[in-house]
């Protein structure tokens, strides 16, 4: 998982009714026991509040704790504040409402907070004035009718084809990406709770997304560390990323990653470069682990004189930068905390990613 601090959760939701008219804008998507998907309101997001509350029924709780170590530590009470303190599941329409086209683009993010979702749907607008375009935002953990709810005005607007971006995530190796895919019918069984499939007959799905090992991710990377560095020979840079929460999935998740450090090792600039994932969500043991590993080599690097240079391999920009500080204090370092959205390089990423799936 990537971007939000901590796991994000949204209310139970059961199979969603399409109902999506023309113009799509003020189509009503019942969600089963809990209402309708908010209508399209002038900035073209389905949310009621950033604030929502979570519903915690003891069946919820109960298969959370099943496929989540982390909540198995919870008493019932933490387990509902934890889930209470993350923001919705929503989407948000990027396009103007008037275009129409064959093939549209749905961006599944992680989603950070009002601030930071602002900037990823600002990132997206040149490529929305050339193809339909929505944000899902939010991990999905117990609803899915915000994504059913994206689909529905992609296809409201002509699209029979949808390119899915999975911009939450760094590498497949992750829970959510594997939610996500269970969602669209590409993977066996949720990572959280289950939660209704997408339903669009006659539309067709692509899967792109991951920063992987994308030479225009390493460009990015460069460009936030050239903007924190002052004496890169003198300088040891470290790219920290949220990372996911097994073990499991770290390894095969850094070896990919380890493309980014080779690339910025091979242009001789700064003294050393290295990687590490926090495990922002794993059991305490292993992410208090990563986070020793990493004030050790900003310690080490003090003691022999060398600058640091800390840059975040996310897209958001609000996310997993504020556990990063917190974890860093009280030591000397210089942090490129921008998110890669931020980054004009960002969109040509995403482009890369849709010509290449289609």
């Amino acid at each position: 998982m990537t971007g939000r601090s901590g796991l994000a959760a949204a209310v139970l939701a059961g199979m969603i009714s399409v109902a999506a008219q023309a113009a799509g804008e003020h189509s009503q998507h019942a969600a089963h026991d809990h209402g309708a998907v908010p209508p399209m309101d002038a900035e073209g997001k389905r949310l009621t509040s950033y604030n929502q509350r979570h519903e915690m029924s003891p069946e919820v709780v109960a298969e959370l704790r099943k496929r989540i170590a982390l909540y198995r530590a919870l008493t019932d009470r933490e387990l509902e504040m934890n889930m209470n303190a993350m923001g919705p599941d929503y989407a948000w329409y990027v396009s103007d409402r008037k275009l129409r086209g064959d093939t549209g683009v749905l961006l599944l993010s992680h989603g950070v907070g009002e601030k930071s979702d602002k900037l990823m749907k600002k990132a997206f607008e040149p490529l929305g004035t050339r193809r339909p375009t929505a944000i899902a935002f939010g991990m999905s953990m117990m609803a899915s009718s915000h994504i059913q709810a994206a689909v529905d005005d992609l296809v409201a607007r002509g699209v029979k084809k949808i390119v899915l971006v999975d911009e939450g995530t760094t590498t497949e190796h992750n829970s959510l990406t594997r939610h996500w895919k269970y969602i669209f019918g590409m993977y066996p069984e949720p990572s959280y709770t289950t939660v209704p499939k997408i339903r669009a007959p006659g539309v067709k799905f692509y899967w792109a997304g991951h920063f992987d090992d994308s030479p225009i991710v390493t460009e990015m990377l460069h460009d936030n560390a050239k903007s924190a560095s002052r004496k890169p020979a003198n300088e040891l840079l470290i790219i920290v990323g949220h990372g996911p929460e097994d073990n499991k999935d770290n390894g095969p998740d850094l070896k990919i990653l380890q493309a980014h450090v080779d690339r910025l090792k091979a242009k001789r600039e700064f003294a050393d470069v290295r990687i590490i994932n926090l495990q922002d969500d794993a059991i305490p043991a292993i992410r208090e682990s990563n986070v020793r590993t990493l004030r050790r080599w900003v310690k080490q690097a003090e003691g022999e004189g060398r600058q640091v240079i800390v840059v975040a391999l996310a897209a958001a920009s609000f996310g997993v930068q504020q556990h990063i500080r917190q974890d860093l204090r009280g030591l000397k370092y210089t942090f490129a905390d921008k998110g890669l959205t931020e980054n004009p390089k960002f969109i040509r990423w995403v482009e890369a990613e849709i010509n290449a799936a289609l």
